[in-house]
């Protein structure tokens, strides 16, 4: 089997990701962080490098070290930050640090590299047409922002390396710490409430099943072309539910799962406005990011965040396991079972 490294190995999906890839038999490292908890990934037996995106010199020592000096086959790129205070965090994590990585995996060997974006590089979609890989990129936050903007040094950097690009839109599953927050207040108040009016129509894609369209992107995906102009499709895959979701029935799944009832509140965004803003002063005050500000209220309340599958399906046979509500449904007995809820 491959020797596969993998970057954000210590978060949520990472972590799921390196546990399906030393059941597969993968020679496993991961590049984590000198301030990193990496007691799960000892326990997994896979060795550790490490290295910090912000650090081209000492990723390329950790990159081309990771194997005794063999070289990755293969790089699943997964760390980034998904909340910050400022834009220029966003883009120093996502962006600088994905071309940092790239540089170096480019010199450790060039392996294949899957990278996991998000949706939210795309921006909202219309009612009336969900995103495919062809369609034009508008995203309305910094994050979304941030991660457009690593897409771009990825394509720019495509012909050093290997490079497939992943967007997958709401992930949710076992170990989730933003979708615990969901539980808890749905179980709490009996109360969810969708800053917009339609229930915010969008794409989920369980944690495992991610991890599954991952391996079969390095396994079969296409490459970006190298130099390829932002919105050429080719390299570039939705993973995604064909089943379109919304926020609304999130939490109606999160309050079934739990035995519940939820009333759902569809709201317009303004009463939201003072929270968010609260909660970026907050943040710029005490120097850390919060949970809901301005970004966050912005993709909240957009039209909808609904992607399209049918390339990854049609080109490596890739599909989800389980209806959503059963993977919720699984996710709450997680939760349970590790005293989460």
């Amino acid at each position: 089997m491959p020797r596969t490294l993998v970057t954000g190995a210590t978060g949520f999906i990472g972590k799921r990701l390196v546990r399906r890839l030393v059941e597969r038999g993968d020679e496993v490292a991961c590049l984590v962080r000198a301030a990193s908890r990496t007691g799960p990934l000892e326990e997994l037996g896979v060795a550790l490098c490490r290295g910090e995106l912000d650090d081209p010199r000492g990723l390329i020592a950790a990159l081309g070290g990771a194997f005794e000096g063999r070289g990755a086959e293969r790089l699943f790129h997964l760390a980034g930050l998904t909340h910050a205070v400022r834009y220029e965090d966003f883009h120093a994590a996502n962006a600088q640090g994905t071309a940092n990585l790239l540089r170096a995996a480019a010199e450790a060997g060039a392996p294949t590299v899957v990278m996991t974006s998000s949706l939210a590089a795309a921006g909202p979609s219309t009612p009336q047409a969900p995103h495919n890989e062809a369609s034009p990129p508008a995203p309305i936050s910094n994050y979304g922002r941030s991660k457009l903007a690593a897409e771009r040094e990825a394509r720019r950097l495509a012909g050093a390396a290997p490079i497939s690009i992943v967007r997958p839109p709401v992930v949710f599953g076992p170990g989730d710490r933003d979708g615990l927050i969901l539980f808890k207040s749905i179980r709490r108040t009996g109360l969810h409430v969708v800053p917009q009016r339609r229930g915010l129509p969008l794409s989920l894609v369980f944690a495992d099943d991610l991890v599954e369209a991952l391996l079969a992107v390095a396994q079969h995906g296409e490459r970006l072309a190298p130099g390829g102009p932002e919105g050429d499709p080719h390299g570039l895959y939705y993973a995604a539910d064909p089943a379109v979701s919304s926020y609304a029935e999130m939490g109606q799944m999160a309050a079934a799962a739990m035995g519940k009832t939820a009333w759902v509140f569809r709201r317009r965004k303004y009463p939201f406005l003072p929270v968010a803003l609260a909660g970026d002063l907050m943040g710029r005050v005490r120097g850390k990011a919060p949970l809901f500000g301005m970004d966050k209220l912005r993709e909240a309340s957009a039209s909808g965040w609904v992607c399209d599958p049918a390339k990854l399906i049609d080109q490596t046979g890739w599909a989800p396991t389980r209806p959503a509500a059963e993977h919720y449904a699984a996710t709450y007995r997680w939760y349970v079972e590790h005293g989460w809820l």
